[in-house]
């Protein structure tokens, strides 16, 4: 079973690239790793909240950011975008 990294409390994270990204359909959840192997898990929700979007759309692809591996970008099936970056994952206003 993968391990996951705990959320860090806002402000406390410093940029680490992003190596890897995935989503898991069967759990609504995009799986992120970093450079560091540290590796975390994003509620899709959250995502699609933080971008303003509503409704449930389906995700057709996924992709990090070229230049400096510091976000991530979502392309949904209805023509939809969502972007989550490096800190949105990493930190959480509740930890």
């Amino acid at each position: 079973m993968k391990t996951y990294a705990e959320p860090r409390p806002l402000g406390s994270s410093e940029f680490v690239p992003i190596r890897f990204v995935r989503y898991l359909d069967e759990e609504d959840v995009f799986e992120v790793e970093f450079d560091t192997r540290e590796t975390y898990r994003v509620m899709h929700e959250a995502i699609r909240r933080a971008n303003g979007l509503t409704g449930r759309a389906e995700v057709d692809s996924v992709w990090i950011d070229a230049e400096l591996h510091a976000g991530f970008l979502v392309r949904y099936r209805d023509g939809e975008w969502a972007d989550c970056a490096w800190d949105f994952v990493r930190e959480s206003p509740g930890a």
